[in-house]
């Protein structure tokens, strides 16, 4: 039996920063695998969705280019060479994470692994014992009852990413960031996009002028959406029957399920030790802890936003409470990120969550249009709304813009440490920048707007 001071289940952004963080503290460390080290985000999620994305938008910068005084012909969409990319590139990011773990001197394991006890994993035959135990095994594609999906016609976000053909035509099952990620980058690439949405307004996690924003995007870009629409059934023939309520057939070639993510926590022997779960997520306390002293649950598998920077938070908070640091967990900072064109990214909440929580809260919103940067990069389509109390506390921020994704981290670092929103439009930020929307939505909220009316 081998013994370390830590064994993580799951390679993910949780798992995999967990064991480099415990490492980096002198803590002897095993992380347990069965499929691919670095977990969905690395090989089905994040990074091969935006190495496509990626690879989309110099598509659309090409064909744009005339805008700008460059001729560009005689270019075309050679999809087996950007999903070679897509591979190449997470093959090297993989390779880095092997790399790290063999620099730290972090075991690997590959197996299915199953908590046998307090201190004891189980792996292939072997047993491990454990001062203490990470679960980090994350989550998979939900699917919808009656539908199966063989990831060749009718896939999930894991088979749809495999594709080597662009298809003609696809057929979306669900509006919300997966699903909108993908119908951005199809439209782009050219197929003809149809989005399904039970609820009646796509991304639902943004408030609702984000998300009649984008639904007006997608639709003068011909992307055809049914909101407040339900799947009732996918036949083949030719090509792939979508029907839908009210009696509504989409045809397309193939079809993409993105209804949500349901956690890994089955079969890793949580019932022996009694540990609970509600809907699939490990119940932990807020410093991550188990029912089991010694036993933590992070990432997709409990409580919060399924999301790999949170995933990778929650990691290191975990870590650090096994070290005797305590550290509790706190959400509110966590950034979302949307990488549809234009991105959307947001911290905190939302305006309607802002007015339903706050009686005092003020919403002060500055144009893309009114940005020189936006202006010059072609890309004038957008906005930031800052919500914030009467004492300029900082509730929320939204932007849905170009480069969203990437400003939001100065969002999240003024949340985070509590800049007052009177303090921030004093900041002097680079000109021209897109990161000097920040300045002039914090004038806005102050009454001295200096770029907007």
């Amino acid at each position: 039996m081998k013994s370390y001071d830590l064994v993580i289940i799951g390679s993910g952004p949780g798992g995999y920063v967990a064991a480099l963080y415990a490492s980096r503290h002198k803590l002897s460390v095993c992380v347990v695998e069965k499929d691919l080290l670095g977990g969905t985000c690395l090989n089905r999620g994040c990074i091969p969705t935006k190495a496509l994305l990626y690879s989309a938008s110099i598509l659309s910068k090409i064909k744009e280019s005339k805008e700008y005084g460059i001729e560009a012909g005689g270019f075309k969409i050679n999809f087996p060479a950007i999903a070679a990319r897509k591979d190449a590139v997470v093959n090297r990011l993989r390779a880095g994470i092997e790399t790290l773990f063999r620099g730290s001197r972090i075991d690997l394991l590959k197996g299915a692994a199953k908590i046998a006890g307090a201190d004891t994993v189980s792996v292939n035959g072997d047993t491990l014992n454990a001062k203490s135990i990470i679960i980090a095994t994350g989550s998979r594609p939900m699917s919808i009852p009656c539908i199966e999906s063989d990831e060749v016609d009718i896939c999930s976000s894991d088979g749809i990413l495999k594709m080597k053909e662009l298809p003609k035509s696809i057929g979306i099952v669900g509006g919300g960031v997966i699903g909108c990620e993908f119908a951005s980058l199809f439209n782009a690439l050219g197929s003809k996009v149809f989005i399904v949405e039970l609820l009646d307004r796509i991304l639902t996690t943004q408030s609702k002028e984000v998300s009649r924003k984008m639904e007006a995007i997608f639709k003068k870009r011909g992307v055809s959406i049914h909101t407040a629409a339900k799947l009732e059934s996918i036949t083949k023939e030719n090509s792939l029957k979508l029907k839908i309520s009210g009696g509504n057939v989409i045809e397309a070639e193939k079809a993409l399920i993105s209804v949500g993510r349901i956690s890994n926590t089955e079969g890793i022997g949580l019932e022996g030790l009694g540990i609970q779960t509600e809907k699939g997520r490990i119940l932990v306390d807020e410093n991550l802890r188990t029912s089991v002293k010694s036993i933590y649950a992070i990432g997709d598998c409990v409580r919060g936003p399924l999301l790999a920077h949170k995933a990778s938070y929650d990691g290191m908070a975990a870590v650090d409470n096994i070290l005797g640091k305590t550290r509790t967990i706190d959400y509110a900072g966590v950034p979302n990120c949307v990488w549809t064109d234009p991105e959307v990214a947001s911290v905190g909440l939302t305006e309607e969550e802002a007015f339903l929580k706050y009686p005092d809260i003020k919403i002060a919103k500055f144009p893309y249009l009114a940005s020189g940067k936006a202006h010059l990069m072609g890309r004038p389509e957008g906005f930031i709304k800052i919500a914030g109390d009467s004492k300029g506390n900082i509730i929320g921020v939204e932007i849905l813009g170009e480069e969203a994704c990437d400003l939001i981290g100065e969002a999240v670092l003024a949340k985070s440490i509590g800049i007052n929103i009177k303090d921030w439009a004093n900041i002097v930020h680079g000109h021209p920048t897109l990161s000097e929307i920040f300045q002039e939505a914090a004038h806005v909220f102050c009454g001295t707007p200096i770029h907007s009316i």
